[in-house]
């Protein structure tokens, strides 16, 4: 009979000399009776592009009723390099809105998370070509009032606070229902 400490340094021998011949190494296929049909390579699911977000410098706005709001039609949109005359969302503020400067590509529009009691935070990714002009236009124009649209309606309206360099823009709203319409509107896909 071999002595314990004598059988572990055999085992550990034994389970190095395993180890050290242990390689990746082709193994040929154990014969088959049966076929089998390749199955075709998978791609991956195409990723919705998202609507371009038109931008546009805020000339005027005033508080108006959904009454005095123009139409829009959304299958006839406004030139770009024409101004506009239009209402926000809720038909509750009417603005006069110069020429689109940009439209922006977005990457991914996040789901409305609430900041406060009465306040939901909409997160907007630029792409890199759109983070870009982005940060440029921010920076020329401090405190400039813009209105980010779609269908020729203002989605939101902020003032630039200070440049917008992290190529990601953030919108509050008021309501959760409000958020969930702003983030279903921005993320549409184009």
């Amino acid at each position: 009979m071999v002595p314990a400490a004598a059988a572990r340094l055999v085992s550990a021998a034994l389970l190095a000399t395993a180890l050290a011949g242990c390689h990746a190494a082709p193994h040929p296929a154990a014969p088959s009776s049966s076929t089998s049909i390749a199955a075709p390579p998978t791609t991956p699911a195409p990723v919705a592009r998202i609507a371009p977000l038109p931008v546009r410098t805020v000339e005027k706005s005033q508080p108006t009723s959904p009454d005095k709001c123009p139409a829009i039609n959304p299958a006839v949109p406004t030139p770009p390099g024409n101004p506009l005359v239009t209402c926000d969302l809720d038909r509750t503020t009417q603005y006069t809105l110069g020429p689109e400067t940009m439209r922006l590509d977005l990457l991914h529009v996040a789901a409305p998370k609430p900041l406060t009691s009465d306040f939901y935070e909409v997160n907007l990714t630029l792409d890199a070509a759109s983070a870009t002009a982005w940060a440029a236009f921010t920076t020329a124009h401090p405190h400039g009032h813009i209105a980010f649209l779609r269908d020729d309606l203002v989605l939101e309206a902020p003032m630039i606070e200070e440049p917008v360099t992290s190529g990601r823009i953030a919108l509050t709203t008021q309501t959760a229902q409000a958020a969930d319409q702003l983030a279903r509107l921005a993320g549409r896909p184009g």
